[in-house]
């Protein structure tokens, strides 16, 4: 078989061959390539030494990315392109990387360091594909798969039980039963790995289409890494618009989600605080009064410990705190949204809210979902039509204000601009600089 190399890196091999070295694409652009899908990243592994490799591209661009490692970067044709040395890694002392490396000139010992067999194959143009491991044949069958012993090969480095999921769920690949026997068991010691490097696979995994998947890894490993999602299996909803426990609502709702990382994140947390707020009325019907505040201090609390960037998590706040809120279909309803929430955090809590209500009941569906459609029709439309909705947007300002009022800078202003915004809402004719002007000596005039 054939593989299409790009320029850049081809050029790379070709010039460390002609230097007298091997030289191969390795890892998971081959992979993706058997998968006939498009390599993203291209790496290439060679027997020649970081102090050779620089001599042989002595003249353009090079960084050393990790020459204790054996990796240099590589420009070629305005890419840069990870060049490492063939090497063994010796014992994972901290169970995230190799306490030494040593080189050396077998591509085989290269490559049975690495994780998995689909991850394991390299490809010249000169000498083929080589697959010691039967990664080929993994890729074929759609199995993850370590490269020796499961168990050992997650010790030498526990986010790879991370990993392994993910590529299960983002390649629709079936984990083999050692590795996911292994991932299981092992799963206790991610908690010794940065939460940063579990944040990246666990998003990886959440934004992909693999739901199946997804909730295979939660099935796994979510006592371990999100308890207070974990405890959501089996909370029981008896209630005319739910009819799934609180875990499988989530779930559903998480299905019905685009891959947008506020969007899935707040579909798990959006009905933690269900757990504490639960009622039950002389009828037998659940109510979970106050679940959303409550929810929110959980998501918050979760998202502080993952270190998620403060524009994600603003985001998912704001969609848990308003998911239950029913804005209702009026013209005027949904611009007090925009006016609230702004067009961007308005959209986030609709789009929200038609997946959070296609994982409920049938009632649910027939009766709010239809609303909720509605009001997002209505939102987009009032924002092509360009109607006033912000204070931004009115005909007059702070400055105005406090002249036509005779005041100085104070909260009495933003109060002032406020109310004509209200009525400005209900009457967008009046946002004209006179109408405004009049709206605003009527206010202040004695009756």
């Amino acid at each position: 078989m054939k593989i299409n190399i790009p320029a850049g890196a081809a050029e790379i091999i070709q010039k460390l061959d002609a230097a007298g070295f091997d030289a191969y694409v390795v890892g998971g652009c081959v992979r993706d390539c058997l998968m006939g899908r498009t390599a993203q990243d291209w790496d290439i592994t060679t027997n020649a030494r970081p102090h050779q490799i620089k001599a042989v591209f002595a003249g353009r661009k090079m960084i050393d990315i990790g020459e204790r490692h054996g990796t240099v970067a590589v420009n070629a044709l305005g890419k840069y392109y990870e060049v490492t040395t063939y090497r063994i890694d010796g014992a994972y002392g901290d169970g995230r990387r190799p306490d030494t490396v040593s080189f050396t000139e077998d591509l085989r010992e290269d490559l049975c360091r690495r994780d998995f067999t689909i991850n394991a194959m390299a490809y010249s143009d000169k000498a083929g594909l080589v697959d010691y491991f039967g990664g080929h044949d993994d890729v074929k069958a759609g199995a993850v798969r370590c490269v020796g012993d499961a168990a050992n090969r997650f010790a030498e480095d526990y986010l790879r039980i991370m990993r392994a999921y993910r590529f299960a769920a983002t390649l629709g690949f079936n984990l083999a039963p050692d590795v996911r026997h292994a991932a299981i068991e092992g799963r206790q010691n991610l908690h010794n790995i940065a939460v940063e490097r579990v944040r990246t696979e666990f998003m990886k995994m959440l934004l992909s289409s693999d739901f199946d998947r997804i909730e295979m890894f939660f099935d796994d490993c979510a006592d371990t890494l999100f308890p207070e999602i974990a405890s959501l299996k089996g909370f029981a909803q008896h209630n005319p618009y739910h009819c799934y426990d609180v875990w499988h609502h989530s779930l559903h709702a998480l299905r019905a989600t685009p891959p947008d990382a506020a969007l899935r994140l707040a579909a798990l947390y959006h009905d933690t605080g269900k757990l504490h707020t639960r009622t039950t009325d002389d009828r037998g019907i659940h109510h979970f009064y106050g679940h959303e505040a409550v929810s929110v201090k959980i998501a918050a609390k979760a998202l502080e410990h993952w270190r998620f960037d403060n524009y994600t998590a603003d985001r998912v706040l704001s969609i848990i705190k308003h998911h239950d809120k029913n804005f209702g279909t009026k013209r005027t309803a949904i611009k007090r949204l925009l006016n609230k929430l702004g067009a961007d955090a308005a959209r986030d809590v609709l789009n929200f809210q038609v997946a959070d209500n296609m994982a409920k009941s049938e009632k649910a569906r027939g009766e709010k979902l239809q609303a909720v459609l509605a009001a997002k029709d209505t939102l987009e439309d009032i924002i092509a039509a360009g109607e006033p909705v912000k204070i931004a947007d009115l005909a007059i300002t702070g400055r105005d204000v406090m002249e036509i009022l005779e005041i100085g800078p104070s909260a009495a202003v933003g109060e002032h601009l406020q109310r004509l915004m209200e009525q400005v809402i209900e009457n967008p004719a009046v946002n004209t600089h006179k109408g405004l002007v009049e709206l605003l000596k009527e206010a202040e005039t004695p009756s």
